[in-house]
């Protein structure tokens, strides 16, 4: 892997809030609204951090009807970054605050939040 890689990578996941999510999604794949309630995120704040994650390839974004899931990918805990990932989110999980995010994560859904399926913009009218 090479420097600028590594260099990226740890750019990526120093941002306490891509490192919450992540760890978010390490339990288990959610939409951007369930990271959102879960983690006290802005709509627009997550979205932006979800983009970063899936440039850098450590997130997928999956679609599952209407809604979008994202979920780690399958790469991201393989070679040498993989090791390097793995380990950050291991300790950071040890944190208290990681652990009360993994709770609200848990028990946080997208039917509460949003209903039945994702808010839809209705088109505008002309009267």
């Amino acid at each position: 892997m090479a420097i600028n890689d590594i260099a990226r990578l740890l750019d990526v996941i120093s941002e306490p809030s891509r490192l919450r999510i992540l760890l978010a999604l390490s339990a288990r794949k959610m939409c951007v609204c369930e990271l959102c309630a879960a983690l006290g995120l802005g709509q627009a704040v997550a979205s932006q951090h979800l983009r970063v994650l899936r440039d850098c390839g450590l997130v997928v974004p999956r679609k599952n009807g209407l809604w979008v899931d994202y979920e780690l990918s399958k790469t991201v805990f393989s070679g040498t970054s993989g090791r390097v990932v793995k380990f950050i989110l291991l300790e950071a999980g040890k944190d208290e605050s990681i652990r009360k995010d993994r709770d609200a994560a848990a028990k946080v859904d997208r039917r509460e939040l949003c209903g039945d399926a994702p808010k839809r913009r209705r088109p505008a009218t002309r009267a």
